[in-house]
């Protein structure tokens, strides 16, 4: 039951219109879920650096461990189909002492009554912010792609 309880977040994310593109009707819903409260968006509200200049499928974490709640973000771009019809849906969340577990697709975006997609790939901006109000912060935060492992890294650094 946890692991699907994140399905209804997957609408809850944010665009940015693209320039020619319109913007479609996503809003930011945030949800709670053991204690933590989830928030999808479909773009970045900071400076998103992947590490390597050529990779386009990867996410980074940021930590605000002193945050009231603790704090913590993953901003990542998921390289897929078109983004006209094409979304971000967050499929998985898993959240334990020992590790938060996210996992990401790009689905049909079933809103979409645009023209037919062009078959060109194109990456997709994403942002998950987890506010932990009543569960305690994870040992370390995994990060799939679908079944691709995008980020696995220890929440404390020190």
């Amino acid at each position: 039951m946890r692991r699907r309880a994140l399905l209804a977040v997957a609408a809850a994310s944010t665009t940015v219109p693209l320039a020619g593109c319109p913007t479609p009707p996503w809003g930011e819903v945030p949800e709670t879920v053991d204690g933590a409260e989830v928030t999808v968006r479909h773009e970045h509200t900071g400076a998103f650096d992947p590490g390597e200049p050529a990779h386009r499928d990867a996410a980074v974490l940021l930590r605000a461990l002193d945050a009231d709640p603790p704090r913590l973000t993953v901003r990542g771009q998921l390289l897929d189909g078109a983004r006209e019809c094409y979304r971000i849906d967050l499929v998985e969340a898993d959240l334990t002492r020992s590790r938060l577990l996210i996992r990401l697709a790009t689905e049909d975006d079933p809103d979409w009554e645009g023209d037919a997609c062009p078959d060109v790939a194109q990456a997709h901006p994403y942002e998950v912010a987890v506010a932990f109000r009543e569960a305690p912060v994870p040992d370390r935060v995994e990060v799939r792609h679908g079944d691709e492992t995008v980020l696995e890294e220890a929440v404390e650094t020190g």
